[in-house]
């Protein structure tokens, strides 16, 4: 068994405030594991001011447990001391033992939430409160001990006035903010409002007070932070005998995974106290996991886990909330992806790629992570993507275009939204998207969609002219780009619309082109591979960072000595058929060595040759219903040749 870890800080949307303070960032520590070609991943996501875990000692404790990951598996309890990191490891050896794609405990329909209100100014909290009331959440949980207590009550008040407690759940949670002096006090004033609960109106360690409180209160009592230091089950028999709580608040990462969750819930359904379960700020993959772990055990009211969408630079998730709850989004794509993220955070420096087969045998090559993460940078870099920005991932997961916009927003930060590769993708947008990647097929497609992106990457064949005429009346800035697997997507790119529109294609920064004695294209991009990568691609090179491109090599035609370019005298029949797919091959002939013959998808029509020169003029024209596709829509020429067996004598 193999095992690493990776930090990674999570920046929030809004500042998080509590009356422990205010949030801004958060640090939390990745953890995966690999063992006969299985990955798991796990997190550790310990709170400053309220786990236990050192903080300085984090990164050391890591590495020790990278460095022997057996010893530790064998026996959890040494990791008492780090509950946090405890938590991580269980889950990464649970995904490890399910083969991966974070799959901890198996999928769920759907569960119950609470909204939460974080502290700020009346305004701001009155904001969210009128938010989470709109979107028809049923159960609603108000941070408060940080503002003038009068003004929490006015806005507590403000939400009773337009919905009973039949009709709205309202749960606060002081976070050890009341004094033993105006605990009781405060209290009376709360239960006005008819509250499902208080989560710890103390500080912990009070238990004397505590108990007080929990029998003479209106108000059910929920312990919190309270359970965290109890490590050992002598301690959690203790106070649950002494203090007797309405409710427990479970947070796995703080407690120290999910065993440790269960022994506790164990001991509250033996003193029928109830309980619920809730995230402890975590980014996607520790919350997916108490997700799951939650659905698993099939707790009865609103939990605590709707704090996926808290962060800008989250991780990509199936987890969606909607009107207070909390849904799994199960398809082949999110598989692909979770797998993708496990294999990304594991030791493995290297990553498997298959290359598309669309000019030839599809492939596997083998690139360094360093490489994907250099190519994320520049795509950066050229696009002037920033921290927080939205980005669509629409392309398949199997090929590089997907692989490289989950890493984008892996090392960008972007908020990446997902949705099943089809062929008008932003049928299912309804907000703006800063970044997308799709192919021609796509882009058609999408056309009067448009305006929901800011910029458009397309790759993986050219646009047409009329689509690039279409282009010039919208807003969205839309780039060509060149590429392919081996060079990690794109390297050079040509503006379609706005004022840089050139008919060159231009290489990022850093890369730099010449021709081999084919008159093919030779690429240099030394922080994605070291090697040059020498192309099939016809070009006419202008300088160093510039060029046309004309064709490929291995499509060329030697008609009775003549060298003809398919895709060169292809541009000049767009206009003919304008509607219809189709390309020209060569055929052996025993004059010409090879005839040039052209190949129209669909019903026999006629076709206008004038526009061509006597040698590029086709000597025959075949119609067949259907091409022969990729996965990514494109003409697979060689499959749809070889099926017409145009290649043979």
């Amino acid at each position: 068994m193999k095992a690493t870890w990776s930090k990674h800080t999570l920046i929030f949307r809004q500042p998080a405030g509590t009356s422990r303070g205010v949030m801004k960032s958060r640090d939390v520590w990745f953890i995966a594991l690999t063992k006969n070609g299985n990955m798991g991943i796990g997190e550790c996501a310990p709170l400053p001011g309220l786990s236990l875990d050192n903080f300085d000692q984090i990164e050391s404790k890591l590495s020790e447990i990278c460095n022997d990951p057996n010893s530790f598996l064998n026996d959890l309890s040494q990791l008492s001391d780090f509950p946090s990191i405890r938590f991580g490891f269980e889950m990464a050896n649970l995904d490890l033992k399910n083969e991966g794609g974070q799959n901890y405990f198996g999928d769920f329909n759907s569960i119950d939430i609470n909204g939460l209100i974080w502290m700020g100014d009346s305004n701001y909290m009155m904001h969210q409160v009128e938010k989470k009331l709109e979107e028809g959440w049923k159960c609603i949980k108000m941070k408060i001990g940080a503002l003038d207590f009068q003004k929490e009550l006015d806005i507590l008040k403000s939400i009773r006035n337009r919905f009973s407690k039949n009709d709205l759940e309202l749960r606060v949670d002081a976070n050890g903010a009341f004094s033993k002096n105006d605990v009781n006090e405060k209290l009376e004033k709360l239960a006005e409002f008819n509250l499902h609960s208080i989560e710890q109106p103390i500080q912990p360690g009070q238990w004397d007070l505590l108990a007080d409180i929990c029998q003479t209160s209106s108000i059910p009592i929920a312990l919190d932070e309270e359970l965290i230091p109890l490590v050992n089950e002598e301690d959690r028999i203790k106070i649950l005998d002494k203090v007797k709580p309405q409710y427990l608040v479970l947070k796995p990462s703080l407690l120290g995974g999910f065993s440790e969750s269960e022994k506790w819930i164990k001991l509250a359904k033996e003193r029928n106290i109830r309980w619920w379960i809730t995230s402890a700020l975590e980014s996607n993959i520790g919350l997916n996991a108490i997700s799951q772990w939650t659905a698993k055990m099939n707790p009865n009211g609103f939990q605590g886990l709707g704090t996926g969408q808290l962060f800008i630079n989250n991780i990509p998730s199936p987890l969606k909330v909607k009107s207070g709850i909390l849904s799994k989004e199960n398809s082949e794509i999110w598989d692909d992806i979770n797998q993708f993220i496990s294999e990304w955070y594991s030791p493995i420096d290297k990553m498997a790629l298959q290359t598309s087969g669309s000019t030839g045998k599809p492939k596997s090559i083998s690139v360094k992570k360093g490489w994907m993460k250099n190519s994320a940078q520049l795509t950066g870099k050229t696009f002037g993507l920033k921290e927080g920005d939205t980005a669509l991932l629409c392309m398949p997961m199997k090929y590089i275009a997907g692989k490289m916009m989950v890493v984008r927003a892996l090392e960008l930060g972007l908020d990446l939204k997902v949705v099943e590769p089809s062929s008008n993708p932003l049928n299912e947008i309804k907000e703006n998207i800063d970044f997308c990647a799709m192919v021609p097929f796509q882009l058609e497609n999408s056309l009067n969609q448009l305006n929901k992106v800011k910029t458009l990457i397309v790759g993986g064949g050219q646009v047409k002219q009329k689509m690039v005429e279409k282009l010039q009346t919208v807003s969205t800035q839309v780039f060509e780009t060149y590429g392919m697997t081996e060079t990690l997507t794109h390297v050079a790119i040509k503006p379609l619309n706005g004022p840089n529109k050139t008919d060159l294609i231009q290489s990022l920064d850093g890369i730099l082109f010449e021709k081999d004695d084919r008159g093919c294209l030779v690429i240099h991009a030394t922080a994605f591979n070291p090697e040059p990568i020498v192309t099939n691609d016809l070009v006419d090179l202008i300088d160093e960072s510039s060029f046309r491109w004309l064709g490929r090599f291995d499509n060329v035609i030697n008609s009775g000595g003549i060298k003809i370019i398919p895709e060169v005298v292809e541009a000049k029949l767009t206009e003919v058929v304008p509607h219809r797919r189709f390309f020209l091959t060569g055929k052996p002939d025993d004059l010409l060595g090879e005839k040039v013959v052209m190949v129209v998808e669909g019903d026999k029509i006629n076709i206008t040759l004038e526009s061509l020169e006597k040698f590029e003029k086709p000597k025959v024209i075949y119609f067949i219903p259907n091409f022969i596709e990729t996965e990514s829509g494109k003409i697979n020429r060689v499959e749809t040749i070889k099926i017409m067996n145009l290649k043979t004598a």
